[in-house]
């Protein structure tokens, strides 16, 4: 009688092991997918991360690990999986800290009992291109660096997350106003000649869409060199000293408005002497 329930159990056991086994299977044979939207990232900017599972194991987020080029873990993370088994994660970087290393980064992906990786590049500055107009002239380096000249004067810049779309001179408030686009936070390092723009012993006063930010000041001989942090979505760099470059059209503004003035005075005058006395 015991040697029936033994078979019988042996029996069942075999029927049964392909359907208790089948997760375990299914887990091993998962097939993960990571990567970055882009093979490298400037200093500052943030690493989107994407990613598919192609089996969901309820309840269970996918695990990530950043790794520095020196081995250090900078950033762990649990991200849930959607229902199409895609997943997706915004890193947010820093210029420096636990960011300040440049090299090959890698991304530890787990899920259940899988597991896999991919690398990207990250540090350094990102060259910023210029909308160039009559007043302005980009010019591009074989080291990468980028220029604008105004009024003959060369000014070089290194600008990470952002480009420049254009530089104005303000001379009504003796400064000058920088646009930009920006992709993230970042910072603006720029060099100015004292013949475009300087100031006396009370320093620069540097605005950021209107708000007052802290900057870094320093003085070499003719030039002025600045270096100026911003957040993402700013859009206006107004750098103030006490004097500024001045720029043609204002000039050419302020000529026309004496000229007008001239013939108006020349015009009251010669009216005034070929109307008869009554």
């Amino acid at each position: 009688m015991k040697s029936k329930e033994v078979s019988i159990l042996v029996i069942a056991s075999l029927i049964l092991l392909p359907f208790l086994g089948g997760e375990s299977v299914a887990q091993s044979n998962q097939v993960l997918t990571i990567t970055t939207e882009k093979e490298s990232y400037a200093a500052g900017e943030p690493v989107e991360i994407l990613g598919l599972v192609d089996i969901i194991l309820e309840g269970t987020p996918v695990v990530i690990r950043i790794v520095s080029p020196m081995g250090n873990m900078i950033h762990p993370a649990q991200i849930d999986v959607e229902t199409d088994g895609s997943f997706s994660e915004t890193v947010s970087t820093s210029i420096g800290g636990k960011w300040k290393e440049t090299g090959t980064y890698t991304i530890m992906m787990n899920y259940g009992e899988n597991s896999t990786q991919v690398e990207f590049e990250y540090g350094g500055m990102m060259s910023a291109g210029v909308q160039t107009t009559p007043e302005f002239a980009m010019e591009e380096n074989e080291d990468t660096s980028q220029t604008i000249t105004i009024e003959d004067n060369v000014l070089n810049y290194e600008l990470t997350c952002a480009e420049i779309l254009g530089m104005t001179p303000d001379t009504e408030m003796k400064s000058m106003i920088i646009e930009i686009k920006t992709d993230c936070d970042g910072e603006l390092t720029i060099t100015l000649p004292k013949e475009v723009i300087d100031t006396d012993e009370n320093g620069f006063f540097v605005l950021v869409d209107g708000d007052e930010t802290n900057h870094i000041a320093s003085s070499i001989g003719e030039f002025w060199t600045l270096t100026i942090p911003f957040s993402y979505g700013s859009e206006e760099i107004e750098i103030i000293g006490t004097f500024v470059i001045p720029e043609f059209g204002t000039i050419a503004a302020l000529v026309l408005v004496v000229a007008i003035s001239s013939i108006i005075l020349i015009s009251a005058k010669n009216k005034q002497i070929f109307i008869p006395k009554m």
